[in-house]
């Protein structure tokens, strides 16, 4: 019995040891746990702290001042020498642009202070850009002021008559005097513009000048088809004013009022590439149509002209065949 009882006693106090021991054990393992995140804790702050220190130190400071090694001057583009008739307006900076490789915004200036638009001859202008670095370029073109057409220049007495001569000898070829003034200037504006091989280039010191030129080579440009058909005119008997683009700054035109009868109407006998192009008698309407959809080709200044007719006789489509006019 007393054997049975020291036993169970025994086996009670070992169990509890045992117990104890395990819950020791469990203690142990959670402090030793606990430690080990404390510890992987502060390392993550330590390399944080580290790596946020040294970034600090190597990032460079940004600035908003423009890149010291930018050398490159802006480039300017589509300044070309011009030519204005004495009196008219110039639209400078018309078709002139400029770039450069940093700044997106360069400035462009035109100077124009040599220029005097009221004496014919030749004048520098001058483009400058400057872009945000400081860099600097410049062009220089040519502006050539010319007399208005009408004004014979220095034309001497044998240049007239020479003239004359010649739109007489011509007109024997184009018109008959049973005809009306409406079949003369249909035939003359079909004549000069289908008679001459269109170049660049011409005198425009005085319209005489550019009227014997396309009687003598028959080549020329807008100024010489002017010319001719004014003295062919002229010549007939029908009047005319001489009409002269107002916006020149990098091309000139010319082209005349003509009255028959029924108001002044437009008539430009030069060639053009396309169709619509018959400036045989035509409105204010039509030619400012058609300059709207061709560049401004007939910019004029409406109100330093006559009153010009409203009511459309022509359709600018319809330019009638040279060959069915002057059959051999």
């Amino acid at each position: 019995m007393d054997n049975t009882r020291n036993t169970r006693n025994t086996s009670r106090a070992m169990n509890a040891r045992r117990k104890e021991k395990r819950q020791r054990a469990i203690r142990n393992r959670i402090i030793l746990i606990l430690a080990l995140i404390v510890v992987i804790l502060v390392v993550i702050l330590l390399i944080k702290t580290l790596s946020g220190g040294e970034e600090a130190e190597t990032t460079p400071v940004q600035t908003s001042e423009p890149a010291s090694d930018d050398t490159t001057p802006p480039v300017i583009n589509g300044a070309r020498d011009i030519e204005a008739v004495m009196g008219s307006a110039v639209s400078y900076m018309t078709g002139v642009t400029v770039t450069d490789d940093t700044d997106a915004n360069p400035s462009l200036e035109v100077d124009n202070s040599l220029v005097d638009l009221s004496t014919p001859g030749t004048y520098d202008v001058t483009y400058i850009a400057r872009d945000a670095s400081g860099n600097e370029a410049s062009v220089t073109v040519k502006l050539s002021v010319t007399a208005p057409p009408s004004d014979n220049g220095d034309a001497t007495e044998q240049e007239i008559s020479q003239m004359k001569y010649l739109a007489g000898l011509y007109l024997k070829k184009i018109v008959t005097d049973d005809m009306s003034d409406y079949e003369k200037a249909q035939r003359i504006w079909l004549w000069v513009n289908y008679n001459a091989d269109y170049v660049s280039t011409s005198d425009k010191s005085n319209w005489v000048r550019g009227a014997i030129q396309f009687f003598d080579t028959h080549k020329g440009d807008c100024f010489n088809y002017f010319c001719a058909a004014k003295a062919l005119l002229e010549e007939c008997g029908i009047p005319t004013v001489d009409v002269v683009k107002s916006d020149t700054s990098h091309s000139m035109h010319f082209w005349s009022l003509v009255n028959l009868g029924d108001g002044w109407y437009h008539y430009d006998t030069t060639p053009r590439d396309g169709s619509g192009d018959y400036f045989f008698m035509v409105t204010d309407e039509q030619l400012d149509a058609y300059s709207a959809a061709h560049d401004n080709s007939h910019v004029f200044d409406h109100a330093a002209y006559p009153e010009r007719a409203t009511k459309i006789i022509t359709d600018l489509d319809a330019q009638p065949d040279y060959y069915s006019f002057f059959k051999e």
